[in-house]
């Protein structure tokens, strides 16, 4: 019997970065449907330290808490700060 291996649905995706008064938005491709935040940020290149938020279709923005999980759609807007020294 030959194991039928699960095909995951890539779907895009925006990530906005912001780096002190610097922003620029990013094109991602990844696997559509549920994933823990924390898996999401690797999916996304985002370091496990830094904030993810997602940015509703109304837009407001919300913070995702590592432990939870997040539905990723197709469109889905994502933001993360980038974290730097306070002087």
């Amino acid at each position: 019997m030959e194991a039928t291996a699960k095909k995951e649905r890539l779907i895009s995706v925006t990530l906005i970065v912001k780096e002190g008064e610097a922003e620029r938005e990013e094109a991602k491709e990844i696997p559509k449907g549920k994933i823990e935040v924390g898996a999401l940020k690797t999916e996304l290149g985002v370091p496990p330290e830094d904030s993810l938020w997602v940015v509703r279709a109304n837009g407001k923005i919300v913070q995702l808490a590592d432990h939870e999980e997040h539905n990723v759609k197709q469109g889905d807007r994502f933001e993360v700060v980038g974290r730097g020294g306070v002087s």
